[in-house]
């Protein structure tokens, strides 16, 4: 069986990373059988090629890392169970999505809340490191990697914005969603494919979190995606 390495589940979600929820998703509504493990922060550098997670082992000893590329490897070798219907042009609109959610929505409706925010930041802290207590030692770990985080997230680009305009991006990018869907049960019509995996992944990493914030509720607020979230936890229970 294969087994699915990552962070610990929150919120109804299988993993705190939308990647790694991702993977779970895919593999679920595909029915490939997996095994959702823990990873250890202490050696997550040596097991991952990355240092990043998901990355996955299947049977055979073969490791993969990176969602897509995960997703990619077992529509290879297992059969492309969800896409194989879609044309040229609707896999291109599937990409383009792909990437607007992963490489612009993941920052400013993912990242840029749980880390820029400290007040958010300790509201997240027990689900970084569950059951831990958090003394002085472990805290110096963790503004340590929140400023690695931070790092990355004025390099690209979201955290030198201000608050407002990074919430009007999150919004802008809600919209899209939404108005692409409408009243489509899936994002491509009557079926789901593996780009629903990665919008119903980040969608409920936006509007499921614990702590208030606007983004949170416009996620909430639009009524094609919350929908949408309903009949893929419905038929999938993910």
């Amino acid at each position: 069986m294969i087994s699915v390495y990552g962070f610990g589940p929150a919120w109804g979600l299988p993993c705190i990373s939308p990647f790694v929820t991702k993977v779970v998703n895919y593999m679920t509504m595909a029915g490939i059988p997996f095994d959702l493990k823990q990873q250890s922060l202490a050696t997550l550098a040596e097991d991952s090629p990355t240092a990043k997670l998901p990355y996955i082992t299947d049977d055979d000893g073969t490791k993969v890392n990176d969602s897509t590329r995960i997703v990619q490897y077992l529509q290879d070798r297992y059969g492309d169970k969800l896409d194989s219907h879609l044309s040229a042009s609707d896999k291109a609109v599937g990409l383009a999505f792909q990437r607007m959610v992963e490489e612009y929505t993941y920052w400013s409706g993912v990242i840029f809340p749980r880390w820029h925010n400290e007040e958010v930041f300790e509201t997240y802290i027990p689900f970084l490191v569950p059951g831990a207590e958090v003394g002085p030692e472990l805290r110096v770990g963790l503004l340590a990697y929140r400023s690695k985080i931070a790092d990355e997230l004025d390099k690209q680009g979201m955290g030198l914005r201000p608050d407002a305009d990074v919430l009007r991006c999150l919004q802008e990018d809600l919209d899209a969603l939404s108005d692409f869907l409408g009243a489509k049960p899936f994002l491509f019509g009557e079926e789901p494919t593996s780009y629903d995996a990665t919008v119903y992944s980040t969608f409920r990493h936006v509007a499921d979190v614990p702590w208030d914030w606007a983004g949170r509720d416009y996620a909430r607020s639009k009524a094609h995606l919350v929908a949408y979230a309903d009949r893929m936890r419905a038929r999938f229970n993910v």
